[in-house]
């Protein structure tokens, strides 16, 4: 085990090994855990001729979820991005943050990319707390729109990610510089046991 996955549930590195094989021996294309392999990722999602089968989604769910969780955890991993994954239980997988609030669940956004739309009970869509909403949307809104063929790919979900952190790192920044909060496992662990838990898309 690299250094790199320390501290990583064997049964993610496992899946996500198994994406990769898929990929390549479907497309001859080795994928190396950089964004720069979503638009291969999604290409190879294409060429399953989506929506796919319910079977057939359950099947590519944890491998490509977990290697899509992968990418942005090695991506974002100076801001201590971990995995919650508690066993068969795909619905409650996540990831979380440890510098600023924000956890998703990466199998949740395979089921709406294989799909093409949205799966409630998954928790694909990124969670943050209440303080942070008007900023995020804020910075959503000034984006350039896109189609929703775009958005249920994983090249978008991940450039739309990256502007969520930006925005969170920021008010972290500007908010809590003198004491820098860290967001601990129990802390998302209350939190999701919480009703009423904002979703932004």
């Amino acid at each position: 085990m690299s250094e790199a996955d320390a501290g990583v549930p064997a049964q993610i590195l496992e899946w996500a090994d198994a994406c990769r094989g898929f990929v390549k021996d479907a497309l001859g294309i080795e994928l190396d855990f950089t964004p720069e392999t979503l638009p291969l990722l999604d290409h190879y999602v294409r060429s399953k001729a989506k929506p796919v089968s319910e079977e057939v989604q359950q099947l590519l769910m944890p491998p490509l979820g977990a290697y899509f969780g992968e990418v942005i955890r090695r991506q974002l991993d100076s801001d201590g991005a971990r995995w919650h994954a508690p066993g068969e239980d795909y619905e409650h997988y996540r990831l979380e943050f440890e510098a600023f609030f924000l956890h998703f669940n990466p199998l949740g956004v395979v089921l709406e990319v294989l799909s093409g739309e949205d799966t409630p009970g998954y928790g694909a869509h990124f969670q943050t707390l209440d303080e942070a909403r008007p900023h995020v949307e804020e910075a959503l809104s000034a984006s350039p729109e896109v189609t929703a063929d775009d958005y249920y790919t994983f090249t978008m979900r991940y450039e739309t990610l990256e502007l969520v952190v930006s925005v969170l790192i920021g008010l972290e920044e500007k908010h809590h510089a003198a004491q820098p909060r860290r967001f601990s496992r129990e802390v998302y662990r209350a939190a999701t046991g919480q009703l009423g838990q904002d979703s932004l898309s």
